[in-house]
C-alpha cells in the first residue's frame, strides 16, 4: 500500500503516505475484524443488504456479533504476544546477520533500518491500535471482560512502545498531530458501530421497543460529536496571535515584532563574495 500511495497519490510529505495507510488499514479492520461476524464470507452481499435495506444492519450486527465476544477476547490477549515479540525486533536482527557475512558490522546495521514501514510504521501502529480500543469498546458491553484484557494490551503497548520508539528504532518524520487526531476520528467512527450494535440487541433481546428507542439518538449525537470535532478545533495552525504575544496567553493581544541581529548569509553564497 505505501508503494501505491507514494505512486499514484499526491502527497506533500512521504510521512503522509503513513498516514493514507492508517485510514485504509483502519477502515480494513473495522470490516474485516471487527465486523467480520456480521460480514461472514461474503462482502458483495453485505454491501447490497446495507445499500438496499439500510435498517437491516442493526439486525444484522445483533444476530451476529454478540456470539464472536469470546474470540475477540482471545484475539486481544494475543495482541500481547505480538507486541512482546517486538522488542526482539527480530526482523532487523535477521537482517542484520545476513548482512553482516557480506558488509562489516557497521555497515550491515546501517542497512538493516529502518523496519518494514507497511507494518511498523506509524500509520499501520495507530490503525492497529485503534483497532484494538474498538474492538473494547463494542464488545466491552456484551462481554465486560473484555475491558479487562484490552487494558492489560494497552499496558503492555506502553511498556514496550515506549522503549522501542524513543530508544531503539530510528527516528521517523512526524505530521505534528496528524495521526493523533485521525485516530480520535476512528474512534468515533467505532463509537458509531457500538451504537449501531446495542440499538440492534436491544431491538432483538428486549422485552419492548422502549430501551432502543431510548438509544438510538445516541447515532445523531455521535454525528454532531464528530461534525463539531472537525469544525470546532483549530489544530492545523498554529494560534499566531498568542505565540507572539508578551505573555504567550492572551488570546487578542498585539503581536510584537521579533528584532532579529544576526544575518543569514547562505555558505556558497558567502564563499563567491570572498573571492
Amino acid at each position: 500500500l505505501i508503494v501505491i500511495f507514494k505512486l499514484f497519490f499526491t502527497l506533500k510529505a512521504e510521512a503522509w503516505a503513513q498516514n493514507r495507510l492508517q485510514e485504509w488499514y483502519f477502515w480494513f479492520n473495522m470490516v474485516f475484524v471487527v465486523m467480520a461476524t456480521a460480514v461472514a464470507q461474503n462482502v458483495s452481499d453485505f454491501t447490497r443488504t446495507i445499500a438496499t435495506s439500510p435498517v437491516e444492519i442493526f439486525s444484522i450486527l445483533a444476530n451476529s456479533m454478540p456470539y464472536a465476544t469470546h474470540f475477540y477476547i482471545d484475539y486481544i490477549a494475543m495482541q500481547s504476544v505480538t507486541h512482546s515479540m517486538n522488542l526482539l525486533r527480530y526482523v532487523n536482527l535477521s537482517k542484520y546477520k545476513v548482512l553482516s557475512m557480506i558488509y562489516d558490522d557497521e555497515k550491515a546495521a546501517a542497512l538493516s533500518e529502518p523496519e518494514d514501514q507497511d507494518y511498523y510504521g506509524i500509520g499501520s501502529r495507530s490503525a492497529r491500535w485503534t483497532t484494538a480500543l474498538v474492538i473494547g469498546l463494542v464488545f466491552g458491553t456484551l462481554s465486560p471482560l473484555i475491558w479487562t484484557v484490552t487494558m492489560v494490551n494497552f499496558m503492555v503497548c506502553r511498556m514496550v512502545y515506549g522503549y522501542l520508539i524513543p530508544y531503539t528504532e530510528t527516528r521517523k518524520p512526524d505530521l505534528g498531530g496528524v495521526f493523533w487526531v485521525t485516530q480520535l476520528r476512528h474512534l468515533f467512527h467505532g463509537l458509531m458501530i457500538y451504537s449501531a450494535l446495542m440499538i440492534g440487541v436491544l431491538s432483538v433481546r428486549a422485552p419492548g421497543v422502549a430501551p432502543m428507542i431510548f438509544v438510538c439518538p445516541t447515532l445523531v449525537y455521535l454525528w454532531v460529536l464528530l461534525a463539531r470535532f472537525d469544525s470546532h478545533f483549530s489544530w492545523r495552525n498554529l494560534p499566531f496571535h498568542e505565540l507572539m504575544s508578551a505573555e504567550g496567553k492572551a488570546r487578542r493581544a498585539a503581536a510584537t515584532k521579533m528584532e532579529i541581529n544576526d544575518t543569514y548569509v547562505q555558505a556558497e553564497l558567502a564563499e563567491w563574495t570572498e573571492k
